[in-house]
């Protein structure tokens, strides 16, 4: 049965640590570190798959001193700051389990940023897809936090997820083999990056990640499709929404710009159908875990979601 794992490292830093502009690309390294420290292989074809990736991270979070909050561009030392990775792939969930209990080195410590960090601390949590699969429906209000910048990569081509011809497409397109196109009738759009929270986007993307890690089989892209038409966006609460670019690397000009903030969503009353309404909140909350939108194993388009009450009002 397919499951969510999810492994928490506490670690002490002794020394002041300078990330580029986000501690979330660190993160990333430091998973890709322990997995090649057991399984060089695999490291290496998990860093150039083409395919939606099975794990996620989030950045580097600094308990103590306080406040906790997230770390973006430095870390300062003594501190103690926590990590969670999160995977969906049995195999690798059992080289990174092997990674942290049984360092090959004899050391419990990671690197950040070339600087030592000590491993004080492991918690483990596993979530199976079923028991998300039985969430309450969605309630025709309800709101996202989106807690690290988020954006969503607007498909290639436009086209309705339900169609066969598009679901073969998808498939062929993560086994990493080359399609012109789903069909005669696809509209082309660009593939390009979008720094908005738009349902349909958000929905399409939580579709493909289920679809590729759950065995609970669920109709996803009929749910998705019907978010894209039901769901409307109801309103940002003060202090709105704000957009944060972030950069990857310090030699190259790679950077992503993304959202936060919290924003307001309503279905229409007209639209409301159950069925597709608890899938969707399977999604949401499935995405609490796996984030959502690009660059997840970077620490981005990490979200809570907030049902709300009927009468609850937009700020």
């Amino acid at each position: 049965m397919s499951s969510i794992s999810s492994f928490t490292l506490r670690l002490v830093v002794e020394e002041p640590v300078a990330f580029q502009s986000f501690s979330g690309f660190a993160s990333c390294g430091v998973f890709y570190g322990l997995i090649k420290s057991v399984d060089a292989h695999l490291a290496e074809e998990l860093h150039s798959s083409k395919k939606l990736a099975p794990w996620v991270a989030t950045p580097i979070f600094r308990e103590a001193p306080p406040p906790c909050r997230v770390v973006y561009r430095a870390l300062s030392a003594p501190s103690i700051v926590n990590v969670t990775f999160t995977i969906m792939d049995q195999k690798v969930s059992e080289v990174f389990k092997e990674a942290i209990l049984k360092p090959s080195n004899g050391n419990r410590e990671v690197e950040l940023v070339k600087v030592k960090a000590k491993i004080v601390s492991v918690a483990v949590n596993t979530k199976r897809f079923s028991e998300i699969a039985d969430s309450k429906p969605l309630p025709k209000k309800f709101a996202m936090r989106f807690l690290t910048p988020t954006a969503f990569r607007r498909s290639v081509y436009d086209c309705c997820p339900a169609c066969p011809h598009y679901v073969e497409y998808m498939i062929m397109a993560r086994e990493g083999r080359r399609v012109e196109k789903p069909c005669k009738y696809a509209v082309k759009c660009g593939g390009v990056s979008v720094p908005l929270p738009i349902p349909s986007l958000m929905f399409r993307n939580l579709a493909r990640i289920w679809s590729a890690f759950s065995s609970t089989r669920l109709d996803v892209w009929s749910s998705a499709q019907w978010a894209g038409n039901a769901i409307l966006l109801a309103g940002f609460p003060k202090p709105g929404i704000r957009t944060v670019r972030v950069y990857e690397h310090p030699t190259t000009n790679k950077w992503i710009t993304g959202f936060m903030g919290t924003v307001r969503f309503a279905v229409k009353e007209d639209m409301y159908e159950e069925k597709y309404a608890k899938i969707a909140a399977a999604l949401l909350k499935m995405a609490e875990l796996t984030n959502l939108g690009v660059r997840r194993t970077a620490g981005l388009g990490m979200v809570k979601y907030v049902p709300l009450q009927k009468e609850d009002k937009t700020d």
